[in-house]
């Protein structure tokens, strides 16, 4: 039998144990005790994997009435049945057993069918007992469970119509935290002593329930007087009763005034008003009011919503490239999700992810962004762009979805892509369990061949245990904890404990939300191997990744990568050119493991190979000795640019040789006679400095651009302006945007940013290409015109372009008006001068008010 059901049978009496036995043992597994000692050494065995006693009174060692007072003693054992067995018929005997928790009383002789009758009425009673209790009370704490609670308000309600209520919610700040630092034990203890505190306080006058985790409910009767000095007393309390540790509680209240609505609605909305306050210190309780009552609608809009923008291709996929910090080479891309709402625009994850991840949506939005993905991957290798991984989210509801496995390598097997291509990055809300389950999906993912990312470490919900306990690849730095590190002096954070640690567990380092060039040295500096962030690329739609991704040449500097394959190196060449033949193809069996390699003896024939190869020449390996070597070295700087080819100068230990060969551009100096090894180094590092030098002077040119619109910012008007110029005659134009803020407010910032965009593709239509057009603020753009020499055309041309904002489906004049002031430059003058008297002309016609200003422009 799957489960049997197990009877102690307790009787001195030898022949009436065996009669019990043999009726017994029919339908139940049989113990046998011949005394109430022998009986309380099996319960403390089994406990409560004894589903009845048969109990005898009259026995020796220890009697059937002390049995059952040790019996109902123990919490553990006291649930127990037991049906007294007796030769006497007396109704003195029946009520003195029951008096002392006997269930049952049955007389001698046995009648085998009344026996198991009763045995089975009694178990079956008992069974259903405690499964209503499960159902009923919540196992650690005691209190109601959140079904039973909910049922209870409902009642209470109904009952008391005329009564007004509130529902109180409570949420201790970081339990996990506390989870992690103290234990589960500790854990459950701070539970029970959070739902005895709720018991005391309310009595009699209301009722309490655990939620959650760590959120409990309480009914209670309406009161106007709350007051922060209540819970801070709880708080109090709690804390003495925890060792004396700082736990925070947050409380929130929802007065009953829709009946109307579920209780599980009237919940949620105090647990809103709760979680409005967190990190919030000095905040202890709020009240849920009308705003919160707008995020609600929100959230259950959202909800509304999330199934039809599935099936009609709201959500977009966004992509943010990864990058080899070592070299600044692309090295992938993490895919992000964003909603593009036909009403509300472009929304931010932040927006609908917490949300699909509390109602399970979250299963169905995390495999189409897989799907989509890989088909990205399989389109993209089909028309030959360089090979790339991508990493995807992972919820913590994916993970308990049983066919994950079969689910992800159905997807990489039906898209041609290896496993490893597809980087599967654990979120937050997954990772804060660290469940057994958890940890052997992962391994068994890992066992597939899919990287396993740990998402945010560094977040205060990651630990080092974690780490020790998670099969994962690659640890991603929470954006905080960089930005964090980067406050410290060098040497006194621990960005560089966690590298060496992630370098002796064989743990790859990514930093996420990286954003200034300081953060980027510091990371380099402490060997983090890859970053993401704005200071490199904001998360972008998909058509703009693959320029970024076809603009990129293929890899000549990872040292660890696979061998080129043919293909690949016939893409790149290198050219040694040196005297010795020997030693020319000696290099030659040194690189070509990724490099077509050239050869020249000569002057005539370097020279010759650099000017007309068709493949791009990584790299330059040159004899000194060589006749006109010297002069090789300039024709390559000449030929083919510093910033394109480096060079490695190769000669006799001479320090003036060497300076001289720096001084013309070499990148590095190889003293004769060296290892092909040592050789193979000093190439490699150099064309990857190289290739990190070309990408740092690229995010110069970024730093000039404004990511929303491409526009250039000030910095790239500053740096134009310090360009010569060739034109005798400019006009510049000034344009606001004003009261930007009051249209955010109505409308979103989502239509706001739709605005700038809008604008600035206006500006880019009423303009040549060689005109400048700049951002230079929030609401404020300039446009620098070239030959324009007169007031009448430059007016005219601003009145085109304020004309056709007007004309735009974006101007609202009741909140955006556009106001414009324009000056001509000589060229001779300082551009601020000019920037200051088109800025007066605009605050002129501002002066005049929006009136004015849309008479002018009919």
């Amino acid at each position: 039998m799957l489960f049997e059901r197990k009877v102690l049978v307790v009787e001195d009496n030898e022949i009436n144990r065996a009669a019990l036995c043999v009726i017994l043992s029919s339908q139940y597994t049989v113990l046998e005790a011949e005394n109430g000692e022998q009986a309380l050494l099996l319960l403390e065995k089994y406990r409560e994997g004894i589903s009845l006693v048969l109990l005898d009174i009259v026995m020796p060692v220890m009697d059937g009435y002390t049995f059952l007072k040790h019996l109902k003693a123990d919490h553990r054992l006291n649930s127990i049945p037991v049906i007294v067995t007796t030769s006497n018929n007396s109704e003195a005997d029946e009520v003195a057993a029951l008096s002392h928790g006997a269930t049952d009383f049955i007389t001698k002789p046995y009648r085998a069918q009344v026996i198991l009758h009763r045995a089975a009425s009694i178990i079956r009673l008992r069974e259903t007992s405690a499964l209503i209790h499960q159902i009923q009370y919540d196992r650690v704490t005691g209190v109601y469970s959140k079904e039973y609670f909910c049922q209870q308000v409902r009642d209470i309600l109904f009952r008391n119509p005329e009564v007004k209520y509130d529902i109180l919610c409570s949420d201790i700040e970081d339990f996990k935290l506390i989870n992690d630092t103290f234990g589960m034990a500790a854990g459950d203890r701070l539970l029970r002593q959070v739902a005895e505190l709720c018991t005391q306080r309310l009595e009699d006058h209301g009722i309490c329930g655990r939620l959650s985790a760590d959120q409990f409910a309480c009914l209670l009767e309406h009161r106007e007087d709350y007051a922060d000095e209540m819970f801070t007393q709880s708080d109090s309390r709690i804390n003495s009763g925890f060792g004396a540790q700082n736990v925070t509680m947050k409380y929130g209240i929802y007065a009953v005034e829709d009946r109307e609505i579920s209780v599980e609605q009237m919940c949620d909305r105090a647990l809103l008003a709760a979680h409005s306050i967190k990190g919030k210190y000095g905040k202890h309780f709020a009240l849920y009011d009308d705003k919160l009552r707008g995020t609600l609608l929100r959230r259950q809009a959202i909800t509304d919503g999330m199934e039809t923008a599935l099936a009609t291709g709201q959500f977009e996929v966004y992509l943010q490239p990864k990058y080899q910090i070592r070299d600044g080479r692309l090295a992938g891309a993490e895919a992000l999700v964003r909603w593009n709402h036909p009403e509300w625009g472009l929304q931010p994850p932040a927006e609908f992810i917490p949300i699909f991840e509390r109602n399970g949506f979250i299963t169905k939005l995390d495999q189409y962004v897989w799907e989509r993905v890989c088909a990205l991957l399989q389109e993209w290798d089909r028309k030959g762009y360089p090979s790339i991984n991508i990493s995807v989210n992972v919820s913590r509801m994916d993970i308990y979805n049983t066919d994950l496995a079969d689910v992800l390598t159905g997807l990489v097997r039906r898209h041609g892509l290896s496993p490893s291509r597809l980087h599967l990055e654990i979120t937050e809300s997954a990772y804060t369990d660290t469940s057994r389950q958890l940890i052997e999906t992962l391994g068994a993912l890992r066992r597939l061949g899919f990287v396993i990312e740990m998402d945010d470490f560094g977040s205060g919900y990651s630990s080092l245990n974690m780490l020790t306990e998670m099969p994962v690849d690659v640890l991603k730095l929470d954006m905080k904890f960089i930005q964090t590190e980067i406050t410290r002096p060098t040497g006194q954070g621990i960005l560089r404990f966690i590298v060496d640690l992630a370098r002796w567990m064989k743990l790859s380092v990514v930093a996420e939300g990286v954003e200034t060039r300081e953060q980027l040295e510091r990371l380099q500096n402490d060997g983090c191997d890859y970053a993401q962030g704005y200071y490199f690329a904001k998360p972008m739609p998909v058509g703009n990744f693959v320029s970024v991704l076809t603009a990129q040449a293929p890899p000549t500097n990872m040292e660890n990568s696979p061998p080129a394959g043919p293909a690949d190196r016939m893409d790149r060449a290198l050219l040694v050119a040196d005297e010795d033949e020997e030693y020319r193809a000696q290099v030659h069996r040194t690189f070509s493991d990724r490099f077509k390699v050239r050869e020249a003896g000569s002057y005539e024939e370097a020279v010759k190979i650099l000017g007309s190869h068709p493949y791009q020449i990584s790299a330059v390996i040159l004899s000194l000795t060589l006749q006109g070597g010297a002069d090789i070295l300039t024709a390559v700087q000449k030929e083919r640019g510093a910033w394109e080819t480096p060079c490695i100068a190769t000669g006799p230990l001479d320090m003036e040789l060497e300076r001289s060969a720096m001084e013309l551009g070499a990148a590095d100096y190889a003293a004769k006679p060296h290892s092909q090894e040592s050789l193979r180094r000093r190439a490699l590092r150099a064309m990857s400095i190289h290739t990190l030098q070309v990408r740092m002077r690229s995010l110069q040119d970024e730093s000039c651009t404004d990511t929303m619109t491409g526009l250039l910012n000030r910095r790239g008007l500053y740096t134009i302006a310090e360009a010569p110029r060739h034109a005798s005659s400019f006009a510049v134009y000034l344009f606001e945007l004003d009261d930007l803020k009051k249209f955010n407010e109505k409308y979103g910032y989502v239509e706001g940013d739709h605005l700038i965009l809008h604008f600035a593709s206006l500006l880019r239509a009423h303009t040549r290409a060689d005109d400048v057009l700049v951002r230079m603020g929030g609401d404020e753009f300039l446009v620098v015109m070239r030959h324009i020499s007169s007031m009448e055309a430059a007016h005219k041309k601003e009145t085109a372009i304020l004309r056709a904002y007007y004309e735009s489906r974006y101007a609202d004049p009741d909140l955006v008006a556009c106001f414009a002031g324009t000056a001509l430059w000589n060229a001779e003058e300082p551009l601020d001068e000019i920037i200051r008297r088109a800025r007066e002309a605009m605050y002129a016609a501002k002066a005049g008010g929006k009136d004015e200003c849309l008479l002018r422009k009919g």
